[in-house]
């Protein structure tokens, strides 16, 4: 496993540099990677009349709406024993909403998948929903009756709801025939081992128990602890960032896919899989890359019980925060590598609990290097590598009919495609060795470099869905070294147009087609997206040796100056530069 210690200073410092804005009394975390809790923290006071009692990774906090993940995974659990169905109207499990009113007479009831994604249309109920926690079943039933405010109609649009998440706590309370509670503490916590965790405060260790704190006139009060009740479902769970630390494991250990089943979890990994999913948008921002620590864009999305951000250069992230009456938390990991950070406060509602964890994890992530999606390639994949890299080193359509797919010659006539690949080799003088710089985006798509005597071939193939693979596309590219001039003349562009006076190199000759005012725009946008003044030492694409395409890394964007030198009269006859975006989660790692 990848070793992330060398990020543990960055994250005490980050949970410090939070703790000390005041937002609670005690702070908790830890680091999960893995099946394991690998570092841990403890700031402030559990119990602010007991001197010495810093709170550690046994210390039971209210872990507020992070409870709705395992409020989720229990209604998961019934689907899956048939006892529940996501796409009916949640009225078919609770009674009591049979005869709501909606908020226009073209709208449906929610379904139970609405629900879950936080898209009900209910108002927005933070923080009434909170204190209503110890209402009794027949209290809450009374409530159901009474009917209520809808801001949108049900199933299109977001809007966060714990009034939802109650209502899936009676889901599960009548499709069990056990109150949800002990569904979730007999089914999921016990299971777990999550030993340490439950909702009512009979269930946990008192001198291990973090009190509730908010600030009045600037003094530390104790906040009452509300008895566990019909509203419990959306924040009531008590828990650890030991006992947590099992919790993130278990959902990040989802993925990737594959075979075998792990008797220690009580729930398939499709559906702690599909819990992660990101199913009603919430928000985005396409970040900041002005400035000495660019923030990437990022895109977030409520799924089953958890938000799933996808960060542009780490990929999927998963997240849930809580904010509760005494309390505040943070849970927020990455499955494509297994790296997890807890934080728990005993304020009411403690920013930072959430605001640290964030900021750790990237930390962890950057130490690692981390991608944003491992990618195992299929054995098809693996195999026509070596094929297509044998056809390019002496074709044999004997060989090529059996591995190409029936559209191959369709889309391009095999004389041709066979003519081309000699003519892409020859414009490279003949390949020299194997294949290098291997990359996948998907398991069934590869493309690599093969070297060659004055450049290089970029390949590219994708394969077909079907069992038994065949490759559907090839692209075989040349891609010839540029003359030394050609690059000295790229490097020079560049300079001149990253120095403090911008203009074109004033000893580098051109013809009138080259549009120089268009050259120092395009500059002034790269410039402001801290794109560097690095040329890349070899083209990414080339038409010859004297008309290439050379790279320019930004924080979030890329640019490429393309150019074209004439070696006849020694002018650049065409140069251009161009900043996209960067692809968002483009990072892939092949492993296996």
């Amino acid at each position: 496993m990848t070793d992330i210690s060398g990020a543990f200073d960055r994250v005490d410092t980050f949970m410090a540099q939070h703790h000390a804005g005041g937002a609670s009394p005690g702070l908790s975390y830890g680091v999960v990677h893995g099946d394991s809790l690998v570092h841990t923290g403890g700031l402030g006071l559990s119990r602010l009349h007991e001197t010495g009692s810093t709170p550690g990774p046994d210390t039971v906090f209210r872990i507020a709406s992070m409870s709705k993940s395992f409020t989720a995974a229990a209604v998961l659990m019934l689907r899956d024993a048939g006892l529940v169905r996501l796409d009916v109207p949640i009225a078919d499990y609770v009674p009591e909403l049979r005869n709501l009113v909606l908020p226009t007479t073209d709208s449906v009831l929610p379904t139970v998948r609405d629900v879950l994604t936080m898209s009900a249309g209910f108002a927005t109920d933070d923080p009434w929903a909170d204190r209503e926690e110890s209402m009794s079943p027949s209290e809450y039933s009374s409530l159901l009756t009474a009917g209520f405010t809808f801001d949108e109609a049900p199933g299109t649009a977001y809007d966060y709801s714990n009034l939802g998440y109650t209502m899936l706590g009676r889901v599960i309370s009548n499709a069990s025939s056990l109150p949800f509670q002990e569904f979730v503490s007999s089914r999921i916590l016990a299971p777990l081992g999550m030993t340490s965790s439950g909702y009512s405060v009979a269930d946990i260790s008192l001198p291990h128990l973090a009190e509730g704190y908010f600030r009045f006139d600037e003094d530390w009060q104790v906040e009452p602890t509300a008895s566990t009740g019909e509203f419990a479902a959306l924040g009531g769970l008590f828990s650890t960032v030991r006992d947590l630390s099992r919790w993130v494991s278990v959902l990040a250990g989802a993925f990737p896919a594959r075979d075998g089943h792990d008797p220690a979890i009580p729930m398939s990994r499709a559906s702690l899989r599909e819990m992660q999913q990101g199913v009603r948008f919430v928000r985005a921002n396409s970040g900041i890359v002005v400035g000495p620590q660019p923030i990437s864009g990022e895109m977030s999305s409520y799924g089953f019980g958890l938000v799933v951000t996808i960060d542009q250069r780490f990929g999927p992230i998963v997240s849930h925060a809580g904010g509760y009456p005494g309390y505040g938390s943070h849970m927020i990991w990455h499955p494509a590598s297994g790296v997890g950070v807890i934080s728990l406060a005993n304020g009411r509602y403690a920013d930072s609990a959430r605001q640290a964890g964030p900021r750790s994890l990237n930390a962890l992530l950057a130490e690692i290097d981390a991608p944003a999606r491992s990618v195992r390639l299929t054995s098809a994949t693996l195999a026509a590598h070596a094929t297509i890299d044998d056809l390019l080193d002496q074709w044999d359509d004997t060989v090529a009919d059996s591995i190409f797919a029936a559209n191959v010659d369709s889309d391009y006539p095999r004389d041709r495609r066979r003519g081309d690949v000699a003519s892409a080799v020859s414009e490279v003088g003949g390949l020299t060795g194997p294949a290098f710089d291997v990359s996948a985006m998907t398991p069934s798509n590869i493309s690599w470099w093969r070297p060659a005597r004055s450049g290089r071939l970029r390949v590219e193939i994708y394969l077909t869905p079907q069992a038994s693979q065949l490759v559907q596309t090839l692209i075989a590219r040349a891609v010839p070294d540029p003359t030394p001039e050609l690059v000295a003349i790229a490097h020079s562009v560049v300079s001149s147009l990253w120095s403090l006076v911008p203009a074109w190199p004033s000893g580098v000759p051109r013809a009138e087609s080259v549009d120089v005012p268009a050259l120092l725009s395009a500059a002034a946008t790269a410039r402001a997206a801290l794109v560097t003044g690095l040329v890349s030492p070899l083209p990414t694409e080339a038409t010859s040796a004297t008309s290439a395409t050379f790279a320019l890394t930004g924080s979030a964007v890329r640019s490429a100056l393309m150019i074209t030198w004439d070696s006849a009269s020694g002018e650049v006859t065409a140069c251009s530069l161009t900043t996209t975006a960067d692809d968002w989660a483009a990072s892939r790692r092949i492993v296996g």
